[in-house]
């Protein structure tokens, strides 16, 4: 596949906007569970604001080492609105079971987090798409479900993702159909632990099954959510989380566009090790 990539000192860094493209792809499911309005986040900006040449280097051997595939990873410090820093190539591709997340959020925030505990259980920790599906149809399904859901995304900082209100491709969720740029993402994700009702979620994050602790499961106290699945172009594995660090935390995310389930953790594993031996130089922030 072709990589599109700006070297700079060996690797590729683009904040934000600077990394946005068109929409694409096909998807997976997703899962549910809510929270309030934001709560005040710090707006006190990490000290790192750039990635240093250590951490660039480092990850970015990785993305260079895989021209067979498309990769990308970014972070931003949790509890601001700083820069999404970028290293690879952050192709808009299908949210597959990331979208559980916000899901899962807007399913506490519909004031049904109780009741349907043992579904938003399920599906962040095990990935369950039938209890992520009892989440869509608990908040009402359809065009209903799918507003929800984006609210919880306008919420965390993502005012441009579109979660479809119906299945568009056969045998798969409607929600985990969404495209969600990796930037959108991460801001999401830097913004979530700052959402009221969010701490259930985060907590589930945390308990993550065997078998599903690749990429961001490398990473002691990380709490993440993976996704994957195969599309026209290639199969891929993506994942969110929350990174924590000596004096804040950190929101990562990753996607990785391949042949296979196993080529795709395997090279989301590579990217983790890179980012752990440079791990003091992630940018972090904190909620008020």
């Amino acid at each position: 596949m072709v990589r599109r990539l700006v070297v700079w000192l060996g690797l590729a860094v683009c904040l934000t906007t600077a990394c946005a493209g068109p929409d694409g792809g096909p998807s997976e499911s997703a899962a549910a569970s809510t929270s309030e309005s934001a709560s005040s986040a710090s707006r006190t900006p990490s000290s790192t604001t750039r990635p240093t040449r250590a951490l660039a280097r480092s990850v970015g051997r990785v993305v260079a080492e895989h021209p067979e595939a498309d990769i990308a990873i970014a972070w931003a410090p949790v509890g601001t609105t700083g820069k999404v820093q970028v290293v690879g190539d952050a192709q808009p591709l299908i949210a597959w079971s990331t979208i559980k997340v916000p899901l899962s959020l807007a399913v506490v925030r519909a004031g049904h987090g109780e009741r349907m505990g043992a579904d938003i259980d399920r599906a962040l920790t095990a990935s369950d798409n039938e209890a992520a599906g009892r989440l869509w149809t608990d908040l009402g399904g359809g065009g209903t479900a799918a507003a929800a859901v984006e609210e919880q995304l306008q919420r965390g900082r993502d005012r441009r993702t579109g979660v479809p209100p119906q299945v568009t491709v056969v045998g798969f969720s409607p929600f985990g159909q969404a495209t969600w740029r990796l930037t959108d993402q991460t801001r999401f994700t830097a913004a979530l632990p700052c959402l009221a009702g969010s701490t259930s979620i985060v907590d589930a994050m945390g308990r993550v099954v065997d078998g599903q602790r690749w990429g961001l499961g490398g990473l002691d106290g990380a709490r993440y959510k993976g996704g994957w699945g195969s599309t026209p172009r290639g199969y891929v594995v993506r994942q969110l989380g929350i990174v924590p660090g000596t004096k804040g935390d950190t929101a990562v995310t990753l996607q990785v566009r391949s042949g296979t389930h196993e080529e795709g953790t395997a090279i989301a594993d590579e990217l983790t090790r890179a980012l752990r031996a440079h791990r003091g130089d992630l940018p972090v922030g904190s909620c008020d």
